[in-house]
């Protein structure tokens, strides 16, 4: 992402620069600022995008917990169905 939207900004920097009759040094300057300028506002959207990424995987992840119940045994279940049906 910082990369595409550097190498974006750069051509569009280097294309105003050429057409509006710059000097090569005062393109060169201007393009470079440009690049950095973009790599770091790219970096700042790619960290932002990442951390709303990691909030929804640990929703998702909490969200998809299955409680595991313990076994129950064949004397455990004779028990409980006596207690419910009191009457056989």
């Amino acid at each position: 992402m910082p990369l595409i939207l550097m190498l974006l900004a750069g051509l569009v920097t280097a294309l105003v620069a050429y057409f509006r009759g710059f000097t090569l040094n005062a393109m060169l300057v201007a393009l470079l600022s440009t690049l950095v300028v973009f790599y770091f506002i790219g970096c700042v959207i790619k960290m932002i995008l990442d951390s709303f990424d990691k909030k929804n995987e640990r929703k998702v992840a909490d969200e998809g917990e299955v409680i595991e119940k313990e076994p129950v045994t064949d004397n455990e279940s004779q028990e409980d169905g006596n207690e419910e049906n009191p009457n056989p």
